[in-house]
Order: C-alpha cells, then sequence, then structure tokens
C-alpha cells in the first residue's frame, strides 16, 4: 500500500526536525508517491530534474559514468532520507547529472523543487527544515571527499560500515567497491584480511 500523508510527514521529520508541520501542507498536498522495484530507475543523466524527493522507504543508489564509461557510487540512500537536493545535482539546463536506481523495493515522493523554496520563504519552519537538510548533504560531500583523499582502503571500508551498518550484506560486493573507490578484487582482499585478523 502506497505511503498516506500522515507518513510522508514523518518521513519528513525524521530527515530533519520540523517544528511545525501545518507548514509542509502545500508540500504534502504537492506530492506523488511511486513505488520503484528492484534495480528500476528513478532518474537518468539527462532527465529533467525539477523535483525533490524524499525516499519514504527502500535503498536507492546514485551513480555517475566516470570518463572510461565505469559506474561510479556516489551515495546510497537508505529511507527514510531526502535524496541528494536538486539544487545539487542537476546541471545548469536543469537536468540531472546523476542516475538514481532501486536497490531494494522502495516507495518515493516527489515535489516540485519551487514549491520548497516558496513554502522556505513564507515559513520559518520549513526554511529550517530545507536548510537542515542541504546542510546535511554539504557535510555528508565534505566527509565523503575527504575519507577518498585522506584514508586509506581498509579505512573507508570501516568507516562505510559504521555509516552504513548492514548494508555490506544486502548488496553487490562491486557496488560497495565502486563506493570505496577500489576494485571488487581489493575488497575481496580486505574482507580477507579482516577475516583473518578477527579469527586471531
Amino acid at each position: 500500500m502506497a505511503p498516506d500523508a500522515a507518513t510522508c510527514l514523518r518521513a519528513l521529520s525524521a530527515v530533519a526536525p520540523l517544528d511545525d508541520a501545518s507548514a509542509m501542507a502545500p508540500v504534502l498536498a504537492a506530492m506523488r508517491v511511486r513505488a520503484l522495484a528492484p534495480g528500476e530507475p528513478w532518474l537518468r543523466v539527462g532527465d529533467p530534474a525539477d523535483q525533490e524527493c524524499l525516499l519514504v522507504q527502500g535503498l536507492l543508489r546514485s551513480s555517475v559514468g566516470d570518463h572510461q564509461g565505469r559506474e561510479v557510487t556516489l551515495c546510497f540512500h537508505q529511507g527514510p532520507a531526502a535524496l541528494t537536493p536538486a539544487v545539487a545535482r542537476v546541471d545548469a539546463q536543469g537536468r540531472s547529472r546523476i542516475d538514481c536506481q532501486a536497490l531494494a523495493p522502495s516507495w518515493v515522493a516527489t515535489f516540485p523543487s519551487e514549491l520548497l523554496v516558496r513554502c522556505m520563504v513564507q515559513s520559518p519552519a520549513v526554511q529550517r527544515w530545507g536548510d537542515a537538510v542541504l546542510r546535511a548533504e554539504l557535510l555528508r560531500r565534505a566527509d565523503r571527499e575527504w575519507s577518498l583523499a585522506a584514508q586509506s582502503a581498509a579505512e573507508r571500508l570501516a568507516r562505510f560500515r559504521v555509516e552504513h551498518p548492514g548494508l555490506e550484506s544486502r548488496i553487490p560486493q562491486h557496488l560497495v567497491a565502486s563506493y570505496l573507490g577500489i576494485t571488487a578484487v581489493s575488497l575481496s582482499r580486505l574482507r580477507g584480511q579482516a577475516r583473518r585478523q578477527e579469527a586471531r
């Protein structure tokens, strides 16, 4: 059964504090809820992307293709979560820079970006919510950039396990490796080393 408005509101509140739920009424009224099956795309590079997305429940993955045509995982989104705000994932023409697909059965709720902007202007509560979502995204990106530059592959794997508990066993190994910036073979070696250390 598709999530109702109350469920979507709870998801919004779980993403960031919302001290005046009534101020989100226009956003809730405009939401369009969609079910995604595993492997089904939500966004493709080049798609018009003027919508914000709330992942009510499920698991999505954002990715891009690198200059050699290899798929690089940017982020895993586990519901409830706000996906990367449109301002940070579209190009100058308002088209998506990323691919995003479901890795598990998922429910996503979309609503126009410009509507959220209007509500933020009209309501301090929505302004604080939107600012919190954007701040969290900026911190996530900064942390990931630092991790890729400063940490070893083993440290990145340990960090991934802390930030995404249980996810490693739910998704294919090559997706974890892609997120960590290593090959699947290297990830297999790291896992083997970790198992040997635990056995001592």
